[in-house]
Order: C-alpha cells, then structure tokens, then sequence
C-alpha cells in the first residue's frame, strides 16, 4: 500500500476527534479564546445541550479581515509569536486547531468586529464541512460571535455517541464553572434552551465567584488559605473535613488560570486531610497555582487539561505545607446551629420573657430533631440464641428485621434466586464476642471467622432493600419541617430527571427557590436510624453525577449502597452477645455474604491447619 497525503478536510476531522469530544469541548475552546482576546463579559448560550446550537459571544479585542480571513486555517494562531514560545506558553488556546476542527464537523459562523474599527464596521465568514467561505462585511458590535450549528452533521458515527441533551448540557455547565472559577473579574452569562442556568456578575473575589456558583452555604464554610511563594506560589480555598462530599468533582485544581487534572496535586491535597477525614471521604477545595510558564509543559495533551511539572515534588510539598498548616490553625470542630427559618419565628415584638420561652422552646426543638444515637438493634427469635435464651428487648426496632420472612419476593435483577440458592448448611458460629467495638469474632466449626460488622450489616440492608423494592417500594414519611439544601444548576438538573427513581426509594424533593430545594419526604429506615437528610441527598446528588451513561437500574444500585451504608451499625458500635449473634445468623442465609455492596470484604477467616501452621503443630 503506497503512502499519500491527506487531504485537508480530512485532517482537520481526525484533529477534530482529538479536540472535540463533545458540545463542552467545544464551549471550552472557543471561550479560552475569549478569555485570552481580553474579554470582560462572556455569554454562552446552546441548544438541545448543544447539539443543535452553540453560540459564545464576547466583548474582547475582535479581528479584523486579515484575521478573520486565518481563522479556520489549520494550525493559524496569534498566540506563539515564535519557536521558542512553545515552552512559554501565558495564554490558554495556542494550537491553532480549534476553530479549523469546528469547521470541518459543523455549520459555523463567525462575526467580528474590532473595538478601534468604526461603529457597525464589522465581518463575518462560515465554514462548513469541507467549504470555507469568503470574508464580508457586516454590522456588529465589539468582539467576537461564533455560532456552531448541528455538530456532527458530516460524521454520524461521532454524533451518536453524544449522550441526551441533560447530559450533555452539564457537561457545558461544569465547563463553565472551570472557566469562570479562575477568573472572578470577567461576567459569565450561560443559558440552554432560553432558560438562564448561569449569570455570573463580575466580583472582586474567588469566594464570591464560588458562593454565585455553588450557594453561600459552601463558599461561607472554605478556608483560606494564604497566597504563599513566590514565584511559584499558592492560594486555595479548602473545605473543612465537614464538608467533605461523596465525589472528587469538588476538587478544582487551576494553573495559571488553566483547570487541569494531575495525580501528584490530588495526592497531596489527600494527604494534607489525612487523618482528618474518612478515607472513603472527599475533601472540597478550590486550588490556584501559578509558576514560570517555562516551568511547565502544557502542550501534553490535545485537550490542555493535563500537564507536565518541571519540578513537581517542589509543586507537591508547596501544596502539602500551606494546606496543612491552614487545617492545623482552623477550628475544624463542626458547630450547631438553629436553623433561618427557626430563628425568623421568633417574633422581635414579643415582650423579652415571651421572646427568651421561644427561644428556648425553639433549641429544645433544636436538639430534639438533631441526629440521635445509633438504637440498638432488635432482631426476632427467628433464629434463635446460640446461648439457648431469647433475645433482650430493644429500646428502639431495627426497621427492616434481619431475618427474613418465610416466603420473601423473588428479586428480578439478582440471580441465582434465593429459593434456588445451593448452599451447605453448616452448625452456627458460638460464643461471640466483640474487639475494638468493630468486629465480631465466632467460632465456626473447622477454626474461626472475624467479621467487620459494619460491613455484614450493610450487605443484610442492602439485600433487604432490593427485595423490598421489587416488591412495590420502599416506605417513606412525610418531614413534618422540610429540610432545605442548596443546589447548583446541574444538581437542580439532576433532580428533575430522576424524580421518579428517587421516589420509589421513598424520597421526595420539591424546589424551594431559584437554588434551594427541600427533602419533603424521607426513608424511614433512615429517618429512624438518625441520618441527616441534607447529608443524605448530597450523597446521592454525587452519586448520581458520577456516572452520566448509567441507566436507571445503575442508579437504583448506587443510591442502595449509599442507603445502606448510612443506615448500617457503625465500625466503633458497642453490640450486646444477642445482637451479635443474630447478625451472624443472618451472614448464613443472604445472598453474597462474604462482601458489602462496595466489594469489601465482611468476614475473614482462619482454619485450624491455619493456626496449627502460625503455632507450628504441623
């Protein structure tokens, strides 16, 4: 086979599968360039999430003919002057690819206008496909407007791997926020389908430009973290360990201005937390580095999103030691308070000892609805005590027995069914007892078995959970005082959409203003096992955003674990003999019992010819 060139069309469409990987990929492009034209305000508006339409519009510098007549040239840029500018790289777009990509996978337009040129004295070009056309004149105001039409339209096979327009436009809407974080001073207008989802005024500061973002709730809750260096220097914005999320996407990371993704950054900011937070905990923060462009190679990667450190033990331990020392001189200990609507109860004309009943009626209410302790758990006799007496009454009743009834429903989605499970039936573990109040510690009989409790008790929830659902749901009750969260733009989003999955798991949520929406329903079995729904819903938003392609049975699974993992006995949990013993019971007539729904392991164990080899007996 003999070797050609490609053609030009042809190139620009395997640049573009590079660049463009979706509408977000898009938006991302064309408002760097906005960015590095000087511009002070920004809109971005799309369609269908932004398969049928992208527009970005600015206020920067424009172009002129001569200009607008390279824009859709492969590899044309204003941006590197020189070679020798490839290694000092101070802008975000440089490669020249952008809007020829763009060209050759869509219908798009450009109109600009210069804001030295004479009033109206503006031009504009399209390209579509393998097509450039001539630049003309046209009215127009300062700055630049590029219009992207049907995306995709020459190359069907890339166009239905794009995702429904929900998904798509929160990938745009998470864009948008990597883009607008790092640059507070510029106003940010973003709408889909005519409805406003972002209007970012421009602000003097990056605390304000994440309370417009992400609510004042976690904007008023950061840390700051001093600017420290010099040349290579630090600022951060970092969330208490309270705060932290189900999910990294809380974590930003911005290098001169640039969002990025670097394993060394994210290592560090995890162990600046360590010992601070749970492991399976994400910490919030908000990361602005900045060092000598020479310093740092940004031409990794087509996308821009990864980069290469000149020295990045020294970008590592800077990161380390500001964010360790800001978590060791802030008081991190999480604080209670009343909630707004408690205190606007309050009525300021009542005389002052009618004022201070309320008030104090109104802590003890407080502190009623507070998360109470773990009840213990109560199981039937079902199984029986191993120690041959009945098990002792509870003060409060697990919701969801661990033994399971007679004739439980069949789950649809799990297989093999349990009424057709094989299994050996082997004489229950004796003598139970506790370590460390986390593990439970049987005979059984060929050695011993060492059980993390949290981890068997919320596979028996979650097992029971699944049965529940298939059987027509699971029980809910009403919140007698709604609690209220603040939600982004995506989140709201991800709410509507998946309404009715969430509630067949008894949750039900209804928006409460322009960014706050309130839990009006909530799981019993949470409910009476002391979770805090704000809490709860935050996790289930994470989980329901970390995966977009998941289908509706994913998302019923991810939401389960959650549940079950909050509704569990906790690792720390004092157990009576019984209440152990009957947890162990049911370790023996459940479906994959050896691991929770997260893959970890629940029971580990040792056989006598293992003991017999530790103590040398064989």
């Amino acid at each position: 086979m003999s070797i050609r060139v490609l053609p030009v069309h042809l190139v620009n469409k395997i640049a573009a599968g590079e660049v463009i990987e979706r509408p977000a990929s898009i938006v991302k492009e064309l408002v760097e360039n906005s960015l590095d034209a000087g511009a002070t305000r920004i809109e971005v508006t799309i369609e269908d999430g932004g398969k049928k339409l992208i527009s970005v519009s600015d206020n920067g510098g424009g172009m002129d003919a001569d200009d607008l007549a390279k824009a859709f040239v492969p590899h044309a840029t204003s941006k590197l002057p020189s070679e020798d500018d490839l290694f000092n790289i101070s802008t975000l777009g440089f490669r020249g690819e952008a809007l020829a990509s763009v060209g050759s996978i869509s219908h798009a337009h450009i109109r600009t206008r210069r804001a030295d040129s004479p009033d109206g004295a503006g031009f504009e070009v399209s390209a579509s496909g393998q097509t450039v056309e001539e630049v003309r004149p046209c009215p127009s105001a300062p700055g630049t407007t590029v219009t992207v039409r049907d995306l995709f339209f020459n190359t069907p096979a890339r166009r239905k791997f794009l995702r429904t327009a929900n998904t798509e436009s929160a990938h745009v809407t998470e864009q948008v926020a990597r883009l607008a974080l790092p640059h507070p001073h510029v106003a940010f207008l973003y709408k889909h389908n005519g409805r406003k989802v972002h209007d970012l005024p421009a602000c003097e500061t990056t605390r304000q430009r994440i309370g417009d973002l992400f609510g004042a709730e976690l904007s008023d809750s950061l840390l700051s973290v001093p600017k420290r260096g010099d040349e290579m220097s630090l600022a951060a914005l970092i969330g208490p360990p309270s705060a932290a999320r189900g999910s990294g996407k809380w974590q930003y990371f911005f290098l001169n201005g640039r969002y990025i993704r670097d394993r060394v950054l994210s290592h560090s900011l995890r162990e600046a937390y360590r010992g601070l937070l749970d492991p399976r905990r994400w910490p919030v923060a908000f990361v602005f580095i900045e060092v000598p462009p020479a310093d740092v190679d940004v031409n990794v990667h087509p996308s821009k999103i990864e980069v290469r450190f000149r020295n990045s033990q020294q970008v590592h331990g800077l990161i380390l030691a500001a964010l360790r020392e800001t978590l060791n001189k802030s008081n991190i200990t999480p604080s209670a308070s009343l909630e707004p609507n408690v205190i606007a109860e309050l009525d300021d004309n009542l005389p002052d000892t009618d004022r201070q009943d309320s008030l104090r009626q109104a802590m003890a209410d407080f502190f009623k609805s507070a998360p109470a302790p773990q009840p213990r758990l109560s199981f039937p006799e079902t199984h029986g005590s191993r120690s041959g007496h009945a098990a002792q009454p509870a003060t409060e009743t697990y919701p969801l027995p661990l033994n399971r009834s007679p004739d439980p429903p069949a789950v649809s989605y799990e297989s093999p069914q349990p009424a057709e499970r094989s299994k050996t039936t082997q004489p229950a573990p004796a003598a139970a007892f506790q370590i460390h109040d986390s593990y439970i510690v049987a005979q059984c009989p060929d050695g011993l078995i060492i059980v993390d409790q949290h981890a068997l008790h919320e596979r028996v929830i979650y097992n029971d959970l699944k049965t529940r659902l298939s059987s027509g749901g699971l029980t809910a009750q009403r919140m007698l005082i709604p609690q209220t969260l603040t939600v982004t733009a995506a989140e709201a989003d991800l709410l509507s959409v998946n309404k009715a999955l969430l509630g067949s798991l008894g949750i039900e949520v209804a928006p409460f203003g322009p960014d706050t929406v309130a839990i009006q329903q909530f799981p019993t079995l949470l409910a009476e096992r002391g979770s805090g729904g704000v809490e709860f819903l935050r996790e289930v938003l994470d989980k329901l955003g970390e995966d977009s392609s998941a289908d509706t049975e994913q998302l019923i699974e991810g939401v389960l674990q959650v549940m079950a993992c909050k509704a569990a006995i906790k690792a720390g949990q004092p157990l009576s003999t019984d209440e152990m013993e009957s947890l162990l019971a049911r370790r023996d007539d459940i479906d994959k019992a050896s691991s929770c729904p997260h893959g970890r392991p629940t029971t580990l164990k040792l056989t006598l010819q293992d003991l017999d080899k530790q103590f040398k007996r064989t």
